[in-house]
């Protein structure tokens, strides 16, 4: 089957209306933009792992006009969002085009300073996972940042079941009122459908394998992280953070 986001009407819907479909799009963004603050001070090279259309790179480097940036995602539309977002830079921003599961260190200029991530590597399965951390804690310079804004589940199928219905009565809404465009409604109600209505059913890599904060963590301090914690948490989303 297809990689899903590998076409313009999904990856131009999603970037139209991302903080209108995501309901802490821009607290999480806020949220790692200020865990950043001191890795960042002197510049260095930040990648973002399924960085889509480039709107959180673009904040960081306007941010901080020393770093340079680096966006790694397997879809050549959202990549291609990206590359006019992010052409004001110049050779302060560049996009690989690559899935999070293969190799791309030899795309990396340079040892990053930070690995950030938003609502992406949840799409990979628990090995899958545990792979990207190991790299990204091989790859980081001492003293080195990584921060995953993602979604998480409860241990709890109850209260996983109830923070999943939550956004997609919030998606239901949205797409009513309008606000959302109608070239993305088929992708969020494909995500209602796997998560909603078939809650509970299998999950392969490339679907929202959600996996627990403690699961997580346990990953981040199996690949090396000494510091592995959540400065942030809200319903169904939290930043996972593990340092070098």
């Amino acid at each position: 089957m297809s990689y899903r986001w590998n076409t313009s009407d999904f990856a131009s819907g999603y970037d139209a209306a991302a903080e209108i479909i995501h309901p802490n799009y821009t607290a999480i963004q806020d949220q790692i933009l200020g865990l950043l603050e001191s890795h960042l001070s002197k510049g260095g090279l930040v990648v973002d792992l399924g960085g889509g259309s480039g709107r959180l790179l673009e904040r960081i480097l306007d941010r901080w006009p020393q770093s340079h940036g680096l966006i790694i995602d397997q879809s050549e539309p959202f990549l291609a969002l990206a590359e006019r977002r992010l052409a004001r830079f110049g050779p302060r921003a560049a996009c690989v085009l690559s899935r999070l599961q293969d190799d791309w260190s030899r795309e990396l200029p340079s040892s990053p300073t930070s690995f950030i991530s938003m609502s992406a590597i949840h799409h990979l399965d628990p090995g899958e996972k545990q792979s990207l951390y190991q790299r990204c804690f091989q790859l980081l310079i001492p003293g080195g940042l990584l921060l995953n804004g993602d979604e998480v589940r409860a241990g709890n199928d109850r209260e996983y079941a109830a923070v999943l219905n939550s956004w997609a009565d919030h998606m239901r809404r949205k797409m009513v009122a309008g606000a959302i465009p109608p070239s993305f409604h088929s992708a969020l109600h494909g995500w209602i459908d796997r998560n909603v209505n078939h809650f509970g059913q299998p999950k392969k890599s490339g679907d929202d394998c959600h996996e627990t904060i403690d699961t997580q963590l346990g990953y981040l301090r199996s690949a090396g992280f000494p510091l592995a914690d959540v400065p942030w948490q809200k319903d169904l989303w939290a930043i996972l953070r593990g340092i070098k």
